[in-house]
């Protein structure tokens, strides 16, 4: 497959990761819990040199203070818009679009990432009441059409993320939606990897299918990783996203599979909101060695 065009426009996506390794990162509340992120890059005894930062459109001050703090820790910064709707049937904004990529470059990020998900109705962002896509073919056209309209608007790469649906709907696999979309709207990809096992799990199918050897993997260039719950009601299980959670081994596993898959990854966050310092640590001293498995 040809180099994205969006993304050859980007140098950090051109350039090669610094010494062949993707960086690892961390994202802990990028309000409250930037204290304890400082505690963790300076206590961590591996190379943690990203943070993912979060933010509405609207928070200048926010991202003022972001910037500082990022400098002041040595981390680059990888932008995730909170209201970037991707995925929505609200008119896109092109003045919202241009606001939320000067954040981005503001904050020195490479690209904004962000769910395939409806983030906004009737202008009310939903933040925690993000609602799921369809998984349709029908839905393709719609988001891959939107996503690029976006990606023109912001001028920079915008990285779809797979989020952690409650609930699906439709006929088609998370994966052979991301790829369809990815083409369509020729973006990259971030691949939360605790998400898609989640929706596997959600759906009583395997971490790995044989249709996945399809999937665009060149095209994705951050990863996450967090925490899960599992309840069983019977009829099926409800497996949910837990930042604040250790990573199950189900999700390292699911690691182990994915991580040798994406060859152009170029950051590993994790998804920490709510952990202690401790946890955090030996999180990322795991994460470190997923990395350093596939970088020999």
């Amino acid at each position: 497959m040809a180099t994205p065009t969006h993304l050859a426009r980007s140098s950090a996506l051109a350039a090669p990761v610094a010494d062949g390794r993707p960086v690892l990162g961390l994202s802990t509340d990028s309000m409250t819990e930037r204290d304890l992120a400082a505690e963790v890059v300076r206590r961590s005894t591996r190379p943690v040199t990203a943070f993912s930062a979060a933010a509405l459109c609207g928070q200048d001050d926010l991202v003022q203070d972001l910037r500082a703090f990022s400098e002041s820790n040595g981390l680059s910064v990888y932008f995730h818009a909170l209201d970037l709707d991707l995925c929505g049937i609200d008119p896109v904004d092109p003045g919202m679009v241009r606001q939320i990529a000067e954040y981005a470059k503001i904050l020195g990020s490479p690209w904004i990432t962000t769910d395939f998900a409806m983030w906004v109705l009737h202008g009310e962002t939903l933040i925690e009441n993000m609602v799921p896509v369809p998984l349709t073919r029908e839905a393709i056209d719609w988001v891959g059409d939107r996503v690029k309209h976006i990606q023109d608007i912001a001028q920079m790469p915008v990285i779809g993320e797979n989020p952690p649906y409650p609930v699906l709907v439709g006929e088609l696999d998370i994966l052979t939606f991301m790829s369809a979309v990815a083409e369509r709207a020729d973006c990259g990809l971030c691949m939360d990897i605790g998400h898609l096992y989640i929706l596997r799990q959600q759906r009583g199918e395997p971490v790995e299918r044989p249709e996945d050897a399809d999937f665009p993997w060149e095209r994705v260039v951050e990863a996450h990783i967090s925490g899960i719950t599992v309840r069983d009601f019977g009829a099926y299980p409800l497996v949910q996203d837990q930042h604040k959670w250790p990573v199950d081994e189900p999700v390292w596993r699911t690691t182990d599979i994915l991580m040798p898959k994406m060859t152009r990854l170029q950051a590993l966050i994790g998804e920490s909101e709510g952990m202690s310092a401790d946890d955090l640590i030996a999180k990322l001293e795991r994460m470190d060695d997923c990395i350093e498995a596939v970088s020999r």
